[in-house]
């Protein structure tokens, strides 16, 4: 009884970030954010940065009426949880403090290298504003994975 209960805990807290998706609602863009270089990665992060708006005004109350299902507790902390970590992102992109090229290309090495050992590292010490470098660690352990596989064929 224990191990079942111990497991559903475990598939409850994994899965926490999947009830706080957010359906697209269209607000203005209250503050403008100019981002030198590719005009299509900008538009990328400025559409980004919108969605971000967006998630934080919403209330529990709106996204249950755009849901068509009231949030039980265990949805409503997520929601607010997201909702915190959204504005700590939204603050970074504004201030133009996120990760560097070298700092992505450093953690893609990383991934690339140490595989498994770098994704936990990386969520075990990435604090929420450096979170966009756990993409690049999952790039890098894709690399690792297709190397070990052409490895193992190969013998």
């Amino acid at each position: 009884m224990k191990k079942l209960i111990l497991t559903l805990v475990t598939i409850l807290v994994l899965n926490l970030h999947d009830w706080a998706a957010v359906p697209s609602i269209s607000y203005p863009m209250s503050h403008k954010v100019e981002i030198p270089g590719d005009p299509v990665q900008s538009l990328k992060i400025k559409l980004r940065i919108i969605q971000m708006r967006q998630f934080i005004e919403l209330t529990p109350e709106k996204y249950w009426e755009l849901r068509g299902k009231k949030l039980n507790f265990v949805e409503r902390f997520s929601f607010k949880t997201s909702q915190r970590r959204m504005k700590k992102m939204l603050k970074q992109y504004e201030s133009g403090d996120g990760p560097t090229t070298l700092q992505k290309i450093s953690w893609l090495l990383k991934g690339l290298i140490l595989g498994p050992i770098a994704l936990l590292i990386g969520y075990l010490f990435l604090k929420d504003e450096e979170r966009e470098l756990i993409k690049w660690i999952w790039f890098g352990f894709a690399g690792f994975v297709i190397i070990v596989v052409a490895l193992l064929l190969s013998l």
